[in-house]
């Protein structure tokens, strides 16, 4: 009797599995033969659901994008903007590993294919849209300024905790973000 195989569904295994190789090696080191061998599948397999690595990048960055805001959606509704910001925050702290992994896989991409690819690429632009319209959502905000602010507020943030990672009152940054956001 043939194996019967939900394609979809693999290939999602296959895209969070690949997650880890791709931080590992970087964008412009990993081949299609290191991440087949980390995947445990013969390269066949890989090409037959990814044409090229960069097809893996783009679909990498929509499946991280459904994984993540399905995690944030989770998030608390506190009443008050700077309750709803603080549990960002530590919703930010608990994930800041895998959030600078998937940053530097971004950037990477960027270096190895130049920053205008980056900025262009069809995914890369749908999940930040996706991205930016579950903050506006969650915060309740149609400023687009403030949502830009909070985003990059949020992207230094990040890279702080990477230099300085027990460094971070929650409670404070909430505070001086909610009085950043609400001053006009």
């Amino acid at each position: 009797m043939p194996k019967i195989v939900d394609h979809e569904k693999y290939r999602n295994e296959l895209l969070a599995r690949s997650f880890e190789c791709f931080a590992l090696k970087g964008y412009s080191q990993l081949t299609m033969r290191d991440l087949a061998k980390h995947l445990g599948v013969s390269t066949g397999t890989l090409y037959h659901y990814f044409p090229s690595k960069e097809s893996i990048f783009e679909q990498l960055v929509d499946y991280q994008a459904d994984q993540d805001i399905l995690l944030a959606s989770s998030l608390k509704r506190p009443a008050s903007l700077e309750e709803k910001i603080e549990a960002m925050l530590e919703l930010l702290v608990i994930h800041q590993e895998y959030l600078l992994q998937q940053t530097c896989l971004w950037l990477e991409f960027g270096r190895h294919n130049g920053y205008d690819a980056l900025i262009k690429n069809p995914a890369v632009a749908r999940s930040f849209v996706r991205y930016r319209t579950w903050l506006a959502a969650y915060l309740e905000l149609d400023d687009e300024r403030r949502i830009t602010f909070i985003c990059s507020y949020l992207n230094g943030l990040l890279l702080d905790l990477m230099f300085q990672p027990n460094d971070l009152s929650v409670k404070k940054q909430s505070a001086m973000l909610c009085a950043a956001i609400k001053a006009r």
